[in-house]
């Protein structure tokens, strides 16, 4: 039986008798009972006023109204039936039901969820309740990755395309992060699926695609990033980079952030081909897609390159390095502030032999993050008047070392998960590549799958290749 079956049979909502139930405890309008009560094709209504109340009592075909209101007024319980449901109704075993009144509809639907799944006749006490939340956590964990699991494979079975390649991006790269929360392995299966769909995709030029959709108020990849930001016209802004930040990074980032009082606008983009910080990173300060030729990728360039893009403003690049202070804000209305950490731990992060997920990687961030001042930033920011957006230039995948090599003198610019090579190049060597979007004379090479250009059997969290991991990237909104 379900927790929702056995509220619906203690409140007899399938009789004909007319109803005004009082709900006290919020779980009685929660989507998850309300979801519940369409598929049973119940007769309902939510009136969250007394004028609600008297309106829906009119409709003649009506027998069930939910509201958190208690005074009803005695003209209309004269006709319809008024009942109470309280937290003594949860329909949990054992004396709890005190407990419930101190937590939100969520987490005693949580512990519904969890009781129901193991075994409805167990008792709940008081001293339970801590037990019993974890359990629900978990529980929520489990059903959300299911969830998530399941609309991924109806992707699938279309062709990739922009808007899917972003959606599901977004999908797997939360199904990572859950899975490090429940201690749930992601799906090797599903993350192959995933890799061969999306390869296609970018085999076939899709990336060419891309840069011809993403236009300056409606960006698809991060070099319009900036272009968006100008279309806005905010008097101060802040364009904060959180390198090596794919959407996992950004949920794992996200709930660090979650006590305070943020509310993200939250969107996905591409990535540069190959994601590598020298093309995708050069892409985003600089406003454009002509990075493939850049003599000296990095921050000096990227600092004068945000400059010259909002030359009509006062800006200033920083780094991680530095310290923000009113002080150092004074007198610029457009800044930049690099963050490295994601990828300077994702490089040092050390992996058991046949490990397989970023597990580690994510304790080593956690840790830095309580130690770091990225919450007190955001906050002197936002409490100075700026408009704060966050954004990456890649993200990343646990890859292994391949034992392969590229000559040096077939290569113009090099990555572990990428290499940049002249079209001549290509027929000297025996690696998949693609085309890079709108250049002509050079190729991205790219190592099998999930492997690296390395020693062979060496795992390390890495990028440049063409997984969504690495090229479908947050684009946040501090709202």
């Amino acid at each position: 039986m379900q927790w929702q079956l056995a509220i619906h049979i203690k409140l007899s909502l399938d009789s004909n008798t007319p109803k005004i139930i009082t709900d006290q405890t919020g779980i009685l309008s929660s989507t998850d009972f309300l979801t519940w009560l369409n598929e049973k094709r119940s007769s309902f209504a939510i009136a969250n006023s007394t004028s609600d109340i008297i309106a829906f009592t009119a409709q003649s075909d009506l027998f069930n109204i939910i509201t958190p209101k208690s005074d009803i007024p005695a003209f209309i319980t004269n006709k319809w039936e008024h009942k109470t449901f309280s937290w003594s109704d949860i329909p949990v075993n054992g004396n709890a039901h005190k407990s419930f009144q101190k937590l939100s509809p969520k987490q005693i639907i949580g512990i519904l969820d969890a009781v129901y799944q193991s075994d409805r006749h167990q008792v709940i006490n008081d001293s339970d309740i801590p037990v019993w939340l974890d359990k629900a956590e978990d529980q929520i964990v489990k059903t959300r990755i299911a969830f998530l699991r399941e609309s991924i494979m109806k992707s699938l079975n279309e062709p990739a395309g922009i808007d899917s390649i972003l959606s599901v991006g977004k999908k797997w790269g939360e199904i990572i992060y859950l899975s490090c929360l429940s201690n749930e392995k992601p799906s090797l299966q599903l993350q192959e699926n995933i890799d061969n769909w999306s390869k296609v995709f970018f085999v076939n030029n899709g990336m060419e695609k891309v840069m011809f959709a993403s236009t300056p108020k409606s960006p698809k990849s991060v070099d319009r990033i900036l272009s968006h930001i100008k279309t806005k016209n905010n008097s101060k802004v802040a364009l904060i980079c959180f390198d090596c930040m794919g959407w996992a990074e950004w949920l794992l980032l996200k709930n660090f952030l979650k006590d305070e009082d943020f509310n993200f606008e939250e969107e996905v983009l591409f990535a540069m081909l190959p994601s590598v910080t020298a093309i995708s990173r050069s892409a985003i300060f600089q406003g454009d897609s002509e990075v493939y030729n850049l003599k000296s990728p990095g921050r000096t360039l990227e600092a004068k390159s945000f400059a010259t893009f909002f030359q009509d403003k006062q800006t200033f690049y920083f780094s991680d390095k530095d310290e923000l202070s009113e002080d150092a804000l004074l007198g610029y209305e457009t800044i930049s502030f690099l963050y490295t950490f994601f990828d300077e731990l994702c490089h040092s992060t050390h992996f058991a032999p046949n490990d397989s997920d970023k597990e580690p990687y994510f304790e080593a961030v956690k840790r830095y993050l309580e130690k770091s001042t990225i919450k007190d930033n955001i906050k002197l920011l936002k409490n100075n008047g700026f408009t704060i957006y966050f954004c990456s230039d890649h993200g990343s995948v646990v890859a292994t070392g391949n034992g392969q090599k590229l000559e040096k003198y077939l290569v113009d610019n090099f990555a572990k998960r990428a290499a940049i090579i002249p079209v001549e190049a290509s027929e000297h060597i025996s690696q998949l590549t693609i085309k890079i979007p709108f250049v002509d004379d050079k190729l991205l090479a790219l190592p099998e799958g999930r492997t690296m250009f390395t020693y062979k059997n060496t795992i390390e969290v890495n990028h440049g290749g063409i997984t969504v991991e690495e090229m479908v990237v947050p684009y946040i909104r501090l709202k």
